[in-house]
């Protein structure tokens, strides 16, 4: 007395072939690290939103029922900033004991000491005192 399992075979191949078509594609994960200040305009607005977020209806509704307090989210926005403000200052701090910042351009790059002497000085590069007496 044998069991017949050629129904139950076909009926698993056309299932695995259903759901070998139907599967949706993997996609890869992004991999691009965010930037410090795109990640503080993040948290800046995570929960309160911006203004345009602010004024939808369904916003606007859950106010009016008592269902959302700005205040709080605001709050939660400036703790979540605050953390991460912190965070960053630390591995700033540590990492090494000199805090390594940028260069900004310096309008200072030359001096009059350095400039091209001549006869007739630049209109403007002295000052000329005016008696009044």
């Amino acid at each position: 007395m044998g069991i017949q399992l050629n129904h139950i075979s076909g009926l698993t191949l056309a299932l695995l072939a259903m759901a070998a078509v139907a599967a949706p594609a993997g996609h890869a994960q992004d991999t691009t690290p965010q930037t410090i200040p795109a990640a503080m305009d993040d948290l800046v607005t995570n929960y309160s939103g911006d203004f345009f977020r602010n004024r939808g209806i369904v916003r606007q509704g859950k106010r009016i029922l008592g269902l959302d307090f700005p205040e709080r989210s605001l709050e939660w926005d400036s703790n979540a900033t605050a953390a991460a403000v912190r965070d960053i200052m630390a591995l700033q701090n540590t990492s090494d004991p000199t805090i390594r910042v940028p260069d900004l351009a310096t309008p200072y790059s030359s001096s009059l000491l350095t400039m091209p002497t001549s006869s007739a000085p630049y209109v403007g590069s002295e000052f000329v005192f005016e008696s009044s007496f």
